[in-house]
């Protein structure tokens, strides 16, 4: 008996298409953080700044059937140098990511009071200060990431990577991240991070298969207990 041929992962670029996709992911499957809560149409716009980024990716993940038909079941957001893709959005996103946040949080008051608690100060600082200054390649830049402490130069970050509950298994998630580290790693980066949310399915178990390393706990703004998983590039390897 022939075994049945199985639809195959193809990884590429995300595009503006696909946006509506992402945010609705984003926010159905990595809904902790403030900007998922802010909404889809706030997250299209988040997700647009790692289009054609200097130092951002988008990537899509779709399963290709034998006959041709190719359906999207994931996606990925990241930056490939997290400190420069935060100045780089800060200096030509900020007005519209700013007034797009503020509108979405002026419809939901009580995330509006949640966030003056715990998160104006810091986020008012970054919108109001000077416009960063482009940076040399192989210069430190002056700024840390906007999503927390301050990386160490070289580090790249996902920010966010999901797949739908059924193309889970299909390597689809695992497709998605290697080829975000095989960027990286092109681009120059010594070290790859990310942040999940302790509890969150097999989230842990996932990264740790993949050569991830658990470097650090911490509580989140809101209270949860996040992990920081860390991938370290070998020298003189493709990743």
């Amino acid at each position: 008996m022939t075994a049945p041929i199985l639809p195959r992962v193809v990884i590429r670029p995300a595009t503006g298409d696909d946006l509506a996709l992402t945010a609705s992911l984003q926010c159905a499957f990595l809904p902790h953080g403030l900007f998922p809560r802010l909404g889809e149409r706030f997250v299209r716009r988040w997700h647009a700044t790692y289009l054609n980024a200097p130092h951002g990716t988008a990537l899509m993940a779709e399963l290709v059937a034998p006959d041709g038909n190719r359906q999207p079941v994931g996606f990925l957001v990241g930056a490939t140098d997290q400190v420069r893709h935060v100045d780089d959005v800060l200096g030509r996103h900020r007005v519209r990511l700013g007034t797009a946040g503020a509108g979405a949080l002026a419809l939901r008051p009580r995330l509006a009071a949640h966030f003056l608690r715990t998160r104006a100060r810091a986020y008012l600082r970054r919108l109001l200060k000077r416009p960063p200054q482009r940076v040399p390649a192989g210069a430190v830049p002056p700024s840390a990431p906007a999503s927390g402490a301050a990386a160490p130069p070289g580090t790249a970050v996902i920010t966010a990577v999901a797949v739908i509950p059924e193309a889970r298994g299909s390597g689809a998630g695992k497709e998605l991240v290697r080829h975000f580290l095989t960027q990286a790693c092109a681009r120059g980066a010594v070290r790859a991070e990310l942040s999940v949310i302790a509890g969150t399915g097999s989230a842990d178990g996932f990264y740790a298969r993949l050569g991830w390393s658990l470097v650090e706990e911490h509580l989140s703004k809101d209270g949860s207990l996040a992990r920081t998983y860390r991938y370290e590039f070998g020298p003189g390897t493709g990743e």
